[in-house]
């Protein structure tokens, strides 16, 4: 079994996942390709964000099923443009989550508001 683990990040608002598949670790999350642009063309982003985390909350997935999901978000955004709000660093970790079979709201919220609402809907085994 893998591990998703969703976060929000300190300082600037920002939610990203690290998906943990047999022992290896990576990163994944969506951001504006000219940094602090609300409006631009977007990129997934493999960068560590463990230095960041302000809270998190880890879900047991299956293997198969976290590949398929972080595999489907990363085709589907590596494509998209980037729009706070709309098509932003959350709807990509909700999209991953949704890939997984879990509960996701259909709104786009602030990354610890989507943290917070995903926590309440789904089974996690650890948080902070």
């Amino acid at each position: 079994m893998g591990t998703l683990k969703i976060i929000s990040e300190t300082g600037m608002l920002h939610s990203a996942c690290k998906v943990t598949i047999g022992g290896a670790s990576k990163w994944y999350g969506f951001q504006p390709k000219k940094p602090r642009t609300p409006i631009s063309g977007g990129k997934v982003d493999n960068s560590d964000r463990s230095s960041y985390i302000n809270h998190y909350a880890d879900f047991t997935v299956s293997d198969g099923m976290l590949r398929y999901a972080v595999e489907k978000a990363v085709a589907e955004y590596s494509s998209k443009n980037y729009v706070l709000g709309v098509v932003d660093c959350v709807s990509f970790t909700a999209d991953v989550a949704r890939n997984c079979g879990m509960a996701v709201p259909l709104v786009n919220l602030t990354p610890y508001g989507f943290l917070k609402t995903l926590m309440f809907h789904n089974a996690y085994t650890a948080s902070s």
